[in-house]
Formats: structure tokens, sequence, C-alpha cells
């Protein structure tokens, strides 16, 4: 109910996390779909949505993807496998042993799009790029967070380009961009030491360590991982961000009408207690009073399950590492 900021992962959360092919690039004698197969191959071993893409775009052009036998995530990079005797990297320039030009990967960023080096024995290849689309309810979300006045920080391992270009549509108040997943817990570390009451908002096993951290950690249950969704305090159980901003305002509710019925409770008893003392009431208005604040304090709670009732409000599922926590 504390809650004045919210730190939000980008992909899978704001944007719909499920990312298409759109270019792909070719250097040194390579072709397209040789570039791609290998980078496909490769990202068999991941689970990432950017993975997902790739593979879904190499078989929409009739590659084969094979299996691969050996693969090594590289945290905040990309991977590494090995792949028909090569060394094969998908990811950030940090995998390559040599630097190429930038230039490529900037441009397609500048449009929006997430582009990934491929490299063989540590010499760029090629280059892949995907992009993701932004959730449609999502601006609407974050425009009903700032009506409660919470800021909204997002935070991304994407490039910063990727990520500004997502944070103007959807008029987000701060970008952190380029994250290790170790980054994502320091936000929320800083956040609070600076006074801010934080929640944390993930979809993936990258998020589980800010969602611990947070004051509240949300999960977005219905893409979220099994290990995001046994960390979060709560669980959003389908897909709509909007669920969002009502579960924050709904917990404000509740506190409020908390206070509002404890005031009534005390204030009757504060009242009969002086009226029995001044001789001025019966045990018979004493007991009507009484059972009529009761009466009150219950019709006041029940306010509460108003919106419940209407189809497009949300289910929450509340996970608390510490009791309930809203």
């Amino acid at each position: 109910a504390k809650v004045d900021t919210v730190v939000v992962d980008k992909t899978g959360t704001l944007t719909n996390g499920r990312p298409e092919l759109t270019d792909v690039l070719a250097f040194d004698g390579w072709s397209q779909d040789e570039v791609l197969a290998l980078a496909a191959r490769a990202e068999t071993a991941s689970e990432h949505p950017l993975a997902e893409a790739i593979i879904r775009g190499a078989e929409d052009r009739g590659l084969a993807v094979p299996l691969i036998d050996a693969a090594e995530p590289v945290t905040g990079h990309g991977i590494r496998a090995r792949i028909d005797g090569q060394d094969v990297t998908v990811g950030t320039a940090a995998l390559l042993r040599e630097q190429p030009d930038p230039a490529p990967v900037l441009e397609l960023n500048e449009l929006g799009r997430t582009a990934m080096w491929v490299g063989v024995n540590g010499q760029a290849v090629g280059i892949v790029a995907v992009a993701d689309t932004v959730r449609a309810d999502a601006a609407a979300a974050i425009a009903a967070l700032h009506r409660r006045g919470v800021r909204v920080v997002m935070a991304t391992g994407d490039a910063s380009r990727v990520a500004h270009n997502v944070a103007a549509q959807l008029g987000v108040d701060e970008v952190r961009a380029e994250l290790m997943p170790e980054d994502k817990l320091d936000i929320v570390r800083e956040l609070q030491d600076a006074g801010r009451v934080v929640a944390m908002v993930g979809d993936g096993v990258n998020d589980t360590p800010a969602l611990a951290r947070a004051d509240i950690g949300v999960a977005m249950g219905a893409a979220g991982s099994p290990a995001a969704i046994e960390t979060a305090d709560i669980a959003l159980m389908a897909d709509r961000l909007p669920r969002l901003p009502y579960a924050l305002g709904l917990a404000r509710r509740t506190v409020r009408t908390m206070r509002i019925n404890i005031a009534i409770a005390l204030v009757t008893v504060a009242v009969l207690l002086a009226g029995v003392l001044a001789g001025g009431v019966t045990m018979s208005i004493g007991m009507l009073v009484h059972e009529a604040s009761v009466l009150l304090v219950i019709a006041i709670a029940m306010l509460l399950l108003r919106p419940t009732l209407r189809e497009d409000q949300p289910t929450l599922r509340v996970t608390s590492r510490e009791g309930v926590r809203v």
C-alpha cells in the first residue's frame, strides 16, 4: 500500500515477450542462411524469448535446427556453443575476440530492434536482430500508476537505444539498460536506500533476486517462470499488466478501510464507555449501538468486494514470504 516506485522488467512484462526475427546480416563470405542456422542451433540451449524468435525465424525459412550437445549461457552477454567442431557465440560483442565495427548494431538499435553478434571461433560472421512489440495495455497501466503517484523505472538487459525506444512509447519515468541480472538487485537496493518503497515486477529467473529483495515482489503469473512466481509476494495469474495498478489500488483501499473501521470501533467503544460511566446509557441502548457499529464496519468492509464482481477485474494470488503483504 505504501509503494511509491515500481521497477519493471521489459521483456515479457512491458512487451509481449514474443519477439520476431527482423534482420539477418552476413559478413566475410557467409550467407544469411548460414549465419541464421548457426545462431538458431546455438539458441536451442536457451529459454530466452529472443532465442525462441531466432529459432522460429530459422524454421520459417525452412532451415534445419537440430539440437546441440554442448552450450554455455554467458550471463548478461548471450550464449556460447560448440557446433560442428566450431565455437559459436550469439550475443554481445564481448563474446568475440576482436571487436567489430558497432555501426550495424547501433543502426538496428535506433530502429528499436535488439541486435546480436553471431561469432565463429571469436570472429564476427553476422548479425541477427529481433524486435518485440509493446503490450497493448502497457501504456494504460503505467498511466494508472502515475495517477496513483507511483514512479516507474524500467530495468532491462537490452541495449540502451532499444530500451529508450520502448520507454518513450510508454511514458516510463526512468530507464536502466544494458544490465546484468545482479544489476537489477542493485537498483532495488539503491532505491530502497534512497527511502523509496519498491515493488519489483518481473517474469524470469533472472528477476528472482530483485523480486526477493524488493518490498513487494510481483510476478507475471501467466508468462512467469516458476522461480519468479515462487519468489514473488503477489502473482498476477493472467497476462494482463493493468492488474498491477489494480492490485496497488486494492491494497490502498484495504488499508484505508481498515483505518476507518478501527476508528469507528474505537469511537463507538469510547462513547459507550463514557455514557455508561455517566449513567446515561442503559444496557439495551449500549447493545443496540454496539451492534449497529458492527454492522456498519461489516458494510464498509464489503465495499472492497465490489470491484472483484466485475468480469474485467483480475484474479490475484498472494504468495508472501512473510505472510500477507499487500
